[in-house]
């Protein structure tokens, strides 16, 4: 397909709103909104006559608040839904919140006219505790008074420094009251690298404007890139067709139009962005040559993403491994996938902690799109490798790539991609980020083609706050008053006793957009996010944020409250206002349906922590951060593009706003993270005692893909710390020998062959292993290993290797494994569940969250006999009881132990089937972070498998933990396991799909989407399509392994008829 032109000289960010879209036609709908679906908005919510409310007392939930205009809960029923039968009578996607249409638009440079509605608020019966909710521990607020004048003047005179890692600091970065150039140069460059594009983020208008010679010189002053950016390249030039070409199958970028009517039906998404059609016609994509592509957040890099994993399955009829970072993500895009692989015919699995078969089970007449996490994704191609069907992969997505530079994940994803480029089995890889600061480097390490555009489909408007004065940053400014453009004084006539609680304005800057429009509010902890939500609904005009979507937020509450078997007090208080919180300490079902209600309106303002800027969809028509903060670090570029980035999205208006409120104490700061360049991506292989790089000698030695000195430097020189070896002052030659000649002398690995002795360019290893050596003395006792001397992993070796852990902490769990052996109570679960959790402790034990010894003593005192043998098993006596009563701190020889039996004793509550909120009430454990726990104990207890299977002094220890891992992973009854095996389908919609009738996968497969959502409550339509459709690829898997049985068994047959005749 011929590539269109498109640049337009007089294209402005504004006209970016108006973008051309080509490549997708539909037939339009009539006019007049014909094309709209009309229905009622009660029908996201399904019809429930008992509210949560309907018998509740407003005045007991908000203790005397005289504003609140008490009405009932209650939702009407909707004789259309419950009539209707046809499957598209209800919505897919189809956004219902007409009201933001009709909604007057308000600029931050102009007052509100619902400024006066704060004068009338009365704050006196508000508590003291409420009102000083900033003033606290987690208080960001400071008692200087903050303006324009000291923010211009602290940032003036400080040097911009790079947010790297502090060995990597030039001794000139040592002055730090040197006075700031405002000469033109610095200024531009500064700009260019920080506030607004950073390398990748160029500007609509400049790469329009911008020959391909001019676009490579000014890219290499800015970050001395080598590559040639293909967003600058003739591509009328490159229509040459190579032995990498795919047999197309229709016009839409090879596939079949059927695709194009599923992405508008599934997606709602009728044409695609110029840069997507210009980004699936480089040559990297016809060549099938590894490709990086950067836009900032909300340029729709996941839909080019989708479309590419399409082709390789349908065209080049190869499986795919798509990584994504979160568990979380991870099942919404299994979910959302599903319809497209019912529909053209392949498989969707997912891979997620106890979830996904590794290897998985070779399938013949369909092929597989893996969705998985970073970890699991690892392991899945490392058992592709083992098992020699590595080939079976044609192409590996990854998103989110900056998280390369991230500590512990990082490590796993640059060792896993080095493994796949090392291959060299034709496996395509293609990265997506919007925000990474060395993408020459990140290039250099995967072998790629770089595309860079500052596209976004709204514009953005970033604002600063200062005290009482708004300041919009001019990316086209020159100096600094030109770059901090003063546009107005924020005055809300708060009350004294509203001035005292939100001494920030959040409530007046949130009650200028929402409830017509959405709001995030980026919030540094996740108990100052539950503090803003619940001041925020204590403060906003009462009336306009109650009435609004009044009904369904009852609903919502009442699914929250039956669903997920809690409503949070908090959240009880906030979302009869359109107001939550979201963050970690809720459970994924809780976030779940937080999400939804904000994407259709129904919540107009979520308090957030910066974990939501990178993990989930949730756009805003204004985004405001709360602090410059994330936990107690201070904020980085990167992380101020991720928030700000959710800010106006398609559809959203004509521009959304961001604004950043700073303190005085934090000016100076605030000034360097915007004048910084993006944050660098930075290999961790080498931190933590070179635990990473540890983990992948060990992986590929035991891969057989490296079996000498030569063969792991040559692997190991082929990582992102290599290229950044000079940088970091990493030896990386050296490190590998450092770390063979521990492996040897703590037995991990062994001779292959007998070592040459006298070769030139080998290393003396000293080690006390026993190689053929036991006549020669103790003195003279050497391995000497040569650049080709093979070797191969022990046991041990083998076994760390299996279960994706370092050899250091193999030996700890074979230890732990061997002491249980001795004495392993089987009366219960919890000897079991105590190895499972030993195989994540630190050596503290306090992981996640430490005991609470008031707690721990009094579950103690009630445990069984057989339950209290484990206790004393590990050494814990009456004597240690009664200290731990009287002394009420988990302390002394027996902390660690202790620290790990309570999170045993919260896991046997759960395996018990304790309702989850039940469980951490009872344990004082956020919901979230409960289930946290349970995820990570349902990894261990798959990883041990696999470290049992390849030591056979433990193989009584694998259909143990197997059976722990199965029924942590589903946490329910025998007659519910089935149906948890669906995605996203935990244990309160398992027994409500079981109690309607769907007792299997097979009555949930043979149903319609309008049937379960009519038998269910709490079920959109969306959401009964996706579950079926799971249903049905799980069907489509049994059926393809009986087939292939059967026709093996016919093979089997055949050949021994012919034989006999």
């Amino acid at each position: 397909m011929s590539r269109k032109q498109f640049r337009n000289k007089d294209s402005t960010p504004e006209n970016n709103v108006n973008a051309k879209r080509i490549c997708v036609d539909h037939n339009k709908p009539g006019t007049s909104g014909a094309g709209t679906m009309q229905m009622s908005e009660s029908i996201f919510w399904p019809d429930n006559d008992a509210s949560f409310f309907s018998h509740a007392k407003l005045e007991e939930l908000f203790s005397g608040q005289d504003a609140v205009v008490s009405a009932p809960f209650s939702s009407p029923t909707s004789n259309k839904f419950h009539q209707s039968q046809s499957d598209d009578s209800l919505f897919g996607d189809i956004s219902l919140a007409s009201a933001e249409e009709a909604a007057p638009r308000i600029e931050l440079g102009q007052k509100s006219p619902k400024e006066q509605s704060f004068k009338e608020i009365n704050l006196k019966d508000l508590s003291m505790a409420e009102i000083d909710i900033f003033h606290g521990a987690d208080d960001y607020s400071d008692p200087v008074a903050q303006n324009t004048q000291l923010f211009m003047d602290a940032i003036a005179f400080k040097v911009p420094k790079s947010p790297e890692r502090t060995q990597m600091i030039a001794p000139q970065a040592k002055e730090d009251s040197i006075v700031m150039s405002t000469s033109m140069s610095f200024i531009s460059k500064s700009i260019l690298e920080g506030i607004v594009q950073g390398t990748q983020y160029e500007t609509y208008e400049a790469l329009q404007n911008r020959s391909m010679l001019q676009a490579q010189q000014e890219l290499a002053a800015l970050d001395q890139l080598d590559w040639q950016s293909q967003a600058f390249a003739e591509f009328e030039t490159a229509k040459e067709v190579d032995d990498n070409s795919f047999p197309s199958k229709g016009d839409f970028y090879g596939l079949p139009d059927r695709v194009k009517n599923l992405i508008f039906e599934h997606k709602g998404i009728k044409s695609l962005y110029e840069w997507q059609d210009e980004c699936l016609n480089l040559p990297a994509i016809r060549k099938r040559k590894n490709l990086i592509y950067a836009l900032p957040t909300s340029g729709g890099k996941t839909l080019v993403a989708e479309i590419l994993m399409l082709r390789e399955l349908l065209c080049r009829q190869r499986n795919v491994l798509f990584i994504l970072p979160y568990v979380s993500i991870v099942q919404e895009k299994v979910s959302a996938m599903s319809p497209f692989a019912i529909a053209l015919d392949f498989i969707v699995d997912e891979y997620t902690a106890g979830k996904g078969k590794c290897p998985p089970q070779p399938q013949r007449k369909r092929h597989s799109l893996f969705i998985a996490s970073i970890e699991k994704g690892a392991v899945l191609m490392d058992s592709l490798i083992d098992a020699q069907r590595p080939h079976e992969i044609g192409l590996v997505v990854v998103d989110e790539l900056h998280l390369i530079g991230e500590r512990g994940r990082g490590a796993t994803l640059e060792a896993f991609l080095t493994k796949v480029m090392f291959l060299n089995a034709n496996i395509q890889i293609v990265g997506m980020s919007a925000t990474i600061g060395n993408l020459n480097e990140i290039s250099a390490f995967l072998n790629a083609d770089v595309y860079t555009r500052g596209f976004r489909p709204v514009e953005l408007r970033e604002y600063i706050k200062c005290g009482h004065d708004l300041l919009e940053i001019n990316s086209a400014g020159q100096t600094l008053e030109e770059i901090f453009v003063p546009q107005r004084t924020v005055s809300y006539n708060y009350s004294a006793a509203v001035e005292r609680a939100d001494p920030d304005h959040l409530a007046g800057l949130i009650s200028e957009c929402a409830p017509e429009h959405c709001c995030l509010v980026f919030c540094p902890t996740r108990k100052n996010c539950e503090n803003v939500a619940l001041l925020l609904s204590r403060i906003v005009p009462k009336q306009k944020f109650f009435e609004h979507r009044q009904s369904e937020k009852a609903d919502l509450m009442n699914a929250l409250d039956k669903m997920c078997g809690i409503l949070s007090p908090v959240l009880a208080k906030t979302l009869p206002y359109g107001i939550a919180y979201h963050h970690s300490g809720l459970t994924t079902d809780e976030r779940k349906y937080i999400e939804t209600a904000y994407r259709f309106g129904v919540i107009t303002v979520i308090c957030c922590t910066s974990t939501l800027a990178a993990g989930v969809n949730l756009p805003a028509k204004r985004v405001i951060i709360r602090a410059p903060y994330v936990g107690q670090e201070f904020m980085t570029l990167c992380k101020y593009k991720q928030m700000v980035g959710r800010a106006g999205r398609a559809g959203l208006g004509e521009a959304g706003e961001s604004i950043l409120i700073t303190q005085s104490k934090d000016n100076a700061l605030v000034g360097q993270m915007l004048f910084s360049p993006m944050d660098k991506a930075l290999s961790s292989l080498d931190q933590l005692d070179a635990v990473g790089l540890q983990s992948l000698i060990l992986s590929v030695i035991g891969l057989n893909l490296a079996d000498c000195r030569r063969d792991l430097n040559r692997l190991v020189n082929s990582t992102l710390l290599a290229v950044q070896a000079g940088a970091l002052e990493v030896a990386v030659d050296e490190l590998v020998l450092r770390i063979l000649r521990d492996m040897f002398k703590n037995k991990v690995l062994q001779l292959r062959e007998t070592a040459p002795k006298g070769k030139p360019n080998s290393s003396d290893i000293m080690t006390t292993q026993d190689v053929n050596q036991t006549s020669r003395s103790a003195s003279d006792r050497r391995l000497l290993i040569s650049q080709s001397t093979r070797f191969q992993l022990t046991n041990i070796g083998r076994a760390a290797f299996k279960a994706g852990i370092d050899y250091k902490r193999a030996f700890a769990i074979h230890r732990e494994l061997q002491q249980a052996q001795q004495q392993l109570i089987l009366t219960s679960y919890v000897h079991l569940l105590y190895l499972v959790v030993c195989f994540n402790s630190n050596e503290r034990g306090d992981e996640m969250f430490p005991a609470d010894a008031n707690i721990l003593f009094r579950e103690y005192t009630s445990l069984s006999p057989q339950t209290q043998a484990l206790f004393k098993q590990l050494g814990f006596t009456e004597a240690h009881a009664a200290r731990l009563a009287k002394t009420q701190s988990v302390q002394g020889p027996l902390a660690v132990q202790l620290n790990r039996l309570y999170k045993v004793l919260i896991l046997a509550d759960v395996l018990a089937l304790l309702p989850l909120p039940t469980v951490a009430s009872k344990y004082n454990v956020e919901r979230g972070t409960l289930q946290q726990l349970i995820s990570q104990c349902t990894a261990a207890a798959s990883a041990i498998v696999r470290l049992c299977e390849q030591m056979d002094e433990f193989w009584c220890y694998r259909p143990l933990f197997e059976r722990i891992n199965q029924k942590m992973d589903r946490c329910g009854t025998l007659e519910l396991e089935s149906l948890l095996e669906l995605p996203a389908v935990k244990i309160n919609r398992a027994k409500q799909l079981y109690a309607a009738g769907f007792r299997t996968i097979e009555d949930v497969a043979k149903t319609r989407p309008i049937a379960l959502v009519k038998a269910v409550e709490f079920m959109p339509l969306k959401v009964a399509t996706e579950i079926i459709s799971a249903a049905k690829i799980i069907l489509m898997k049994k059926l393809d392994h009986l087939e292939e049985a059967t026709e093996a068994l016919k093979s089997c047959l055949c050949t021994s008829e012919t034989q006999s005749s």
